[in-house]
C-alpha cells in the first residue's frame, strides 16, 4: 500500500502509526514528531506537502522586527509552492482561523511573555480538531521560556503544536541611537534563521519544544494588564508628544492595538498602554516618545509595509 494512503486510512486509528514521506506519528489524534526523519523518502515524494493549506499567519509587530521575520518565513514558504499569507493579529477574529489549513503566530516577547492581547487571541481560539500550528516570537534578551505555556493553551483547545522558535532582534527599548553597529547583523542573522525555521515547517523537521523554566510565572506577568508589572512599565515609560512636531494625523490613536490613544486637540494617552511602541514607530513626524527622554524611533521593517499592515492588514 501507498505510505501515505496508509497514513491517511489510519491517523484515526487506535493505535500510532508512521508516515514514512512526513515523518510522524499519530498518537490521541494529534500528530507527533518521529525521532528519526527519512530524508530520502521527502527527496522521493516532493509532491507531498507536510503544511496544508493555506498557511494563515496572525502577525501582531510593534516596529517592524516580528513582521519582518513573518515576511520572510511567509517568503520562503511561497517558494516552496505553500500558500502563505499575513494577518493582523490585533485586528483579527479568532473563528476566522477555521479558514486555514495551517495556522501561524508570530509575536514580540514582552514582560517575558507577550502582550495580553495576544493570549486574548490564543485563548478564543475555536477548538483545533487537529489543526497543525506554529510560532515565532522576537526578542532583545529572555523571553522566560513563553513557548512551554503556549503550546499547553494551543493543545489544550485541540491545535497540533508542530513548530516554535524565538529569534533575537535588535532591540526597541530606550534607544538613543536610531541605528547601532550590531543592528544590521542581528536583523540579518534573525531573517537567516526565519528562512531555516520555514525550510523546517515545509519539510517536517520543525519542532515545537517544551521550556519548563518559569512557564506560569511569565505567563502571569503577561496576561493581565492590569497587573503591577505592567503599571510599573506604564510609569518607567511614560509617553508624551512634541506638540510642535505633531501633525494631529490621529494615525497614532488608529494603530493603537488596546485603544490607548484618544486624539483631542493633540493625542492623549490613557492607562492601558502596553508599551508595544507602534505609534512610535509609524508616527510620520516623530512626535512621540518617552517624557523626559531622548528617545529615537526604531524600525525593523519598510515604514510602508508597517503601515500597510497596522492600517489595512496585509
Amino acid at each position: 500500500m501507498d505510505p501515505v494512503q496508509k497514513w491517511t486510512q489510519s491517523k484515526n486509528g487506535p493505535s500510532p502509526k508512521m508516515d514514512p514521506v512526513r515523518g510522524w506519528t499519530w498518537s490521541k489524534g494529534c500528530k507527533i514528531r518521529a525521532r528519526h526523519y527519512n530524508q530520502s523518502v521527502l527527496t522521493d515524494r516532493s509532491d507531498v506537502l507536510v503544511l496544508k493549506e493555506p498557511v494563515l499567519i496572525y502577525v501582531f509587530s510593534g516596529s517592524g522586527n516580528t513582521l519582518s521575520l513573518a515576511e520572510r518565513v511567509a517568503d520562503v514558504l511561497l517558494e516552496d509552492g505553500i500558500a502563505a499569507q499575513l494577518r493582523p493579529l490585533e485586528r483579527s477574529d479568532p473563528g476566522d482561523t477555521r479558514r486555514a489549513g495551517t495556522i501561524g503566530l508570530a509575536f514580540p516577547v514582552a514582560m517575558f511573555s507577550t502582550y495580553p492581547f495576544v493570549w486574548d487571541f490564543v485563548e478564543n481560539l475555536p477548538d483545533g480538531h487537529n489543526k497543525d500550528i506554529f510560532m515565532l516570537d522576537t526578542l532583545a534578551g529572555f523571553s522566560g521560556g513563553i513557548v512551554g505555556p503556549l503550546k499547553r493553551a494551543v493543545s489544550t483547545r485541540g491545535y497540533c503544536p508542530i513548530g516554535a522558535t524565538e529569534i533575537r532582534m535588535p532591540s526597541n527599548y530606550a534607544r538613543t541611537d536610531r541605528e547601532k553597529p550590531e543592528d544590521g547583523r542581528l536583523r540579518s542573522r534573525g531573517r537567516g534563521k526565519a528562512a531555516s525555521f520555514a525550510k523546517d515547517l515545509a519539510s517536517g523537521r520543525a519542532s515545537w519544544p517544551s521550556i519548563p523554566l518559569l512557564p506560569d510565572l511569565v505567563k502571569r506577568l503577561g496576561r493581565d494588564p492590569r497587573s503591577s508589572a505592567w503599571r510599573a512599565m506604564r510609569r518607567k515609560f511614560p509617553l508624551s508628544v512634541d506638540v510642535q512636531k505633531c501633525s494631529r494625523c490621529g494615525l497614532c490613536s488608529k494603530v493603537c492595538p488596546v485603544g490607548n490613544i484618544i486624539m483631542e486637540a493633540f493625542p492623549g494617552f490613557g492607562d492601558s498602554c502596553l508599551f508595544c511602541q507602534r505609534c512610535i514607530s509609524l508616527c510620520p513626524g516623530e512626535a512621540i516618545g518617552v517624557r523626559g527622554r531622548s528617545f529615537v524611533p526604531y524600525r525593523g521593517a519598510d515604514l510602508e509595509k508597517m503601515l500597510d499592515m497596522a492600517c489595512n492588514g496585509r
